[in-house]
């Protein structure tokens, strides 16, 4: 699927490019599962690039996005690629000292000019130069220059001059076979001098390629000093700026009429809402798409009473009872979609039989985990056949639904990368809804927008493969192979969180939910994040009850999560807070509830024996409710997470 779930024009470029692809293939007899792009940090570039492909029935790869550009210039220059430099249009580029040269000979001069006042792209990715390769370890044949190339002048301006080299009489060499590499254990075998930013030659070799297992070594090192120095930057380039915050998180919600939303919904604020669980059931466990049909008949029913558009859905909250492996995940995925087309389906056609405009969106995000038992009826616990509950986090009471989505950011990347793990479901990885800030009446413009942002569960998947550590049968022990998914799931999380708002990172948190299957991963993902955010931004080495292990974060143990992975991360960050109130005694009546609950979670064990006072609490408050099978702290049975008003 599209980052969008229905697009209102026809981007004839990218029809343009596909037919092309399509007739060079057929027309070569290559036959092909993967094509690459080149993107580094271009959403553009990788969209357009993922657009093409999913058109092709291909997956994408680029394994260059959101690599450092200096790391990505020293790798091409120890990889051995001769590349010349056959246009400039930038600023600090001149002809004489950088047309026609060797990346390698102007590397240092690259580098000088990344900084103010020239701020250049050092890999030229924004078009301010452009390159030709000659020759790498990979080609059978060296291009050379038969004749001196034509120079070319569009513009002389002395500052930034626009020129281009228009290149004749190419002559093919073919190369010994021993300079030629046809295997990736030879390109993983290649060194190269390497060249740092400053332009000083390093006596020691660099390795441009590295195996996806090479780069886990030192995991926890690299992650704790990847979010320590991005978390200083951060505090570096924001020190001074306003902090903002809302006296009154509902004063938005306050201002709307929102009765019948109250009934089955509870406000985060900023307009922003968190529906109950909606259950679909099925008598036969294998009947999973009817249990997925039959909880999104409920919700769909429940928002069209209440005039609620599914492109107001930001993030669907899926608990499944059935085991998450890889059968059942793929057949809820597909169930998922076939749901969520047909509902976007009947809202285009009411919107043409209105004759009004129809509205697109980002595919909400998703957070998808497995419990045994769950409903808000205490007396349908039984774990044969199959429920799946659905609920989602929208946004309702905006005047202007065209302006709203048009302001939406949305994160959706289809490309295997190192970067991060590629969605492995129909869903964005996160999306950010801007929201006015509330400081009080008379703020200022300086205050500007705030944004609530929404991330989709992130497991510890190694990004280029696909897989958990554990399933690649390259650790000796079980634990190393846990120890290294927990870590890639914080660093994905990080990576995501600085995609998607670089200037807080982890320092604007509104609530974050750690999922495990185990009491042994929970305490680790518990002491993984504390070391690798906690100890950074409370400067604190001990969990303590004034760091965000505690304030904000609710640690649950369930039966089960996607790829039978053992933790994962649910990030909701914003411009308020939320309070988490753990109860460890016996709730004897529903008024125990904090004000502005929205989420409640409790220990099923202990409720199954307590089930009256079960049935009073959930009388006495009908938001998002999770049964789960312990948390952090084993003698709490209840929690409760309410905004926070500050």
């Amino acid at each position: 699927m599209s980052p969008y779930i229905r697009w209102n024009y026809v981007d004839f470029h990218i029809v343009d490019v596909c037919c092309m692809m399509n007739a060079t293939t057929m027309r070569l007899r290559i036959f092909t599962n993967y094509c690459h792009g080149g993107a580094i940090l271009s959403d553009y570039q990788r969209y357009r690039v993922e657009n093409v492909t999913h058109r092709l029935g291909l997956r994408s790869l680029c394994f260059l996005w959101q690599r450092s550009q200096e790391e990505l210039l020293e790798d091409m220059i120890s990889a051995h690629i001769e590349a010349i430099i056959i246009k400039i249009a930038s600023f600090g580029l001149t002809i004489d000292d950088f047309l026609g040269f060797r990346l390698n000979d102007v590397a240092t001069k690259l580098f000088k000019l990344s900084v103010p006042p020239w701020s250049l792209n050092v890999c030229g990715e924004g078009g301010e130069f452009e390159t030709t390769t000659l020759d790498c370890p990979m080609f059978r044949s060296r291009i050379s220059l038969a004749s001196e190339p034509e120079l070319v002048i569009h513009s002389k301006d002395p500052f930034s001059p626009t020129a281009y080299l228009r290149l004749k009489n190419l002559i093919l060499e073919a190369k010994p076979s021993d300079e030629v590499y046809y295997t990736s254990e030879q390109l993983l075998s290649l060194e190269g001098k390497c060249i740092n930013n400053q332009g000083n030659n390093h006596t020691s070799a660099r390795r441009p390629f590295i195996s996806p297992l090479d780069r886990l070594k030192e995991i926890q090192l690299k992650t704790c000093e990847e979010i320590r120095n991005d978390i200083i930057c951060t505090q570096l380039n924001t020190s001074g700026s306003l902090s903002i915050t809302s006296d009154d998180n509902t004063q938005k919600c306050n201002e709307v009429n929102l009765k019948s939303l109250n009934d089955f919904a509870r406000c985060l604020g900023s307009e922003i809402w968190l529906t109950s669980n909606f259950i679909g059931t099925s008598e036969k466990s294998d009947k999973i798409d009817e249990a997925t049909e039959n909880a999104f008949h409920q919700m769909k029913n429940m928002f069209d009473s209440s005039g609620i558009e599914p492109q107001q859905i930001l993030q669907f909250i899926v608990v499944l009872s059935q085991p998450l492996s890889a059968d059942v995940f793929s057949v809820f995925n597909q169930a998922y979609t076939v749901q969520l087309n047909e509902w976007f389906d009947e809202k285009s056609k009411n919107h043409i039989t209105h004759k009004s405009k129809p509205v697109t969106s980002y595919l909400p995000a998703r957070v998808c985990i497995s419990m045994n038992s769950f409903s808000q009826e205490i007396n349908v616990h039984s774990r044969e056949g199959c429920r799946i509950s659905l609920s989602a986090i929208i946004c309702h009471g905006k005047s202007d639904m065209y302006e709203w989505i048009n302001s939406l950011r949305g994160l959706y990347v289809q490309s295997i990368s190192h970067w991060a793990p590629a969605n492995i479901g129909p869903y964005s990885q996160a999306i950010g809804v801007p929201t006015l800030c509330s400081h009080s009446e008379n703020c200022t413009s300086s205050c500007g927008l705030e944004q609530f942002t929404f991330y989709s569960g992130q497991i510890g998947l190694i990004p280029e493969l696909e897989v958990l550590p554990s399933q690649t049968g390259h650790f000796s022990r079980i634990t190393e192979a846990l120890e290294t998914e927990s870590w890639l799931a914080i660093r994905h999380c990080h990576r995501i969180m600085k995609c998607m708002s670089p200037s807080k990172i982890w320092t604007n948190l509104f609530i974050g939910i750690c999922y495990a299957v185990d009491e042994d991963s929970l305490i680790q993902a518990r002491k993984h994040f504390h070391l690798s955010v906690c100890s950074v931004i409370s400067d604190s080495k001990h969990i303590s009850s004034m760091c965000d292990c505690n304030k904000c974060i609710v640690w649950i143990i369930v039966s089960g999560l996607p790829k039978n992975a053992s933790v994962e991360w649910q990030w909701i960050t914003g411009p308020s807070a939320s309070l988490v109130t753990s109860v460890d005694d016996t709730i004897n009546n529903g008024s125990f509830v904090p004000q502005n609950t929205f989420m409640l979670f409790y220990r099923y064990d202990y409720y199954q024996s307590n089930q009256k006072i079960l049935l009073e609490l959930l009388s006495a408050y009908k938001g998002f409710v999770l049964p789960v099978i312990k948390f952090a702290d084993p003698n709490v049975n209840t929690v409760f997470v309410s905004v926070h008003n500050k």
